[in-house]
C-alpha cells in the first residue's frame, strides 16, 4: 500500500475519506484555488512519483467544473512523476447523453471518455453507469459496478419476495431491476417503456406485469426532475399495488421536485447530497473492495 495514494476532489470528500479508510490508502492533499477571471487552478500537494494514485471525484453538479477539476488534476500528478492514475468517478456525469437522438448533438459521454485517456488517466471506475453502452467509448479499462446486492440487503427484511414485484422504469432499466431481482427468488418483474420528447421530460407509454396486490420496487439509476419516477409511482398505484418503494443510485434532484406516493425512497452516496424524506445508503465498500484488488 505504501506505493498507492488516494485524493479527492471537490466533490467526493466524505465518499474518498471512507473508503480512505476502509482500504487504508493515505490520503493526499490538494489545493483548489480560482483565479480573479475565474480560470482554475489544481495543486497535487502530496509526493505522487512512482505511485499509483487513485482520484475520487463525481463529476456532478456543476458538471463542467467538477470534471474540469478532475483534468487538472490528473494532467497535475502525471507530471509529478504518478506511474499510474486511476480515476474513479461514483457518479459519471454525462453518461445519460450516451447517443445521438437529434440531429447536430454531440455524445458527451464519449466526449468525456477521450478527454480523460487525453490527460493521461490509465483506468476508470465508475458505480451504476447509466448505460453500458459508454464502455465502449474507451480505449482504457473501465470497471462498472453494481450496487445491487447493498440494496438487496436493505430490503430482504423489509419484503416478502412471493409477494414482490421490481419495476424497470424505462427500458434503459431492465437489465438492472433483472440484477437487482435475482436476490429474491420467486418475485416478478414489470416493466415500463416511455418516450423522453426533450430533456428533463418523460411521458410513460405502456406497462407490462401485474402488481396488483403486490409490494413493488421501482429501481433505476438516477433520480433527477422525478418526472419518470412519479409517472410510474401514478400507474402502479392505479394498477392497485399494495405499496411502493423506489430506489436511484446517484441522487440528482436538480429541481425541488420531489418523489411522490412512495413508501420509502433509497439513493445512494455517489453524490453528496441530502435531501429530505430520502434514504441514503453508503455504496463505498464497492469501490474500497475494488482497490484492494487493484
Amino acid at each position: 500500500m505504501e506505493s498507492k495514494i488516494l485524493f479527492y476532489l471537490s466533490s467526493s470528500k466524505a465518499f474518498a475519506t471512507k473508503v480512505s479508510k476502509e482500504t487504508g490508502l493515505p490520503l493526499g492533499n490538494v489545493e483548489i484555488k480560482y483565479f480573479s477571471d475565474g480560470e482554475m487552478m489544481v495543486r497535487c500537494l502530496s509526493d505522487v512519483a512512482g505511485k499509483e494514485v487513485f482520484v475520487i471525484q463525481s463529476t456532478g453538479k456543476p458538471s463542467a467544473q467538477t470534471l474540469f477539476e478532475l483534468e487538472l488534476f490528473v494532467d497535475a500528478v502525471k507530471s509529478a512523476g504518478a506511474r499510474k492514475v486511476i480515476a474513479c468517478l461514483p457518479y459519471y456525469g454525462y453518461c445519460r447523453q450516451d447517443r445521438i437522438s437529434y440531429d447536430g448533438e454531440p455524445v458527451s459521454a464519449r466526449v468525456v471518455a477521450k478527454v480523460l485517456e487525453a490527460v493521461g488517466v490509465d483506468k476508470v471506475y465508475t458505480i451504476d453507469l447509466h448505460t453500458e453502452e459508454v464502455e465502449k467509448y474507451f480505449k482504457i479499462e473501465i470497471v462498472n459496478l453494481k450496487p445491487f446486492e447493498i440494496y438487496a440487503n436493505y430490503f430482504k427484511d423489509k419484503v416478502d419476495p412471493k409477494n414482490l414485484a421490481v419495476i424497470t422504469p424505462d427500458h434503459g432499466s431492465d437489465d438492472r431491476a433483472i440484477a437487482f431481482g435475482k436476490y429474491f427468488p420467486g418475485c416478478t418483474v414489470g416493466f415500463f417503456t416511455k418516450h423522453r420528447p426533450s430533456p428533463n421530460r418523460s411521458e410513460v407509454l405502456s406497462f407490462t406485469g401485474d402488481v396488483e396486490g403486490k409490494t413493488c420496487i421501482i429501481v433505476d439509476d438516477i433520480i433527477d426532475t422525478c418526472g419518470t419516477i412519479n409517472n410510474a409511482i401514478e400507474v402502479l398505484t392505479n394498477k392497485k399495488a399494495k405499496e411502493i418503494f423506489v430506489i436511484g443510485t446517484h441522487a440528482v434532484f436538480s429541481s425541488k421536485t420531489r418523489v411522490n406516493g412512495a413508501r420509502d425512497v433509497v439513493v445512494s452516496d455517489t453524490i453528496e447530497k441530502r435531501v429530505k424524506g430520502v434514504r441514503t445508503i453508503s455504496v463505498t465498500k464497492l469501490l474500497s473492495d475494488a482497490i484492494k484488488k487493484c
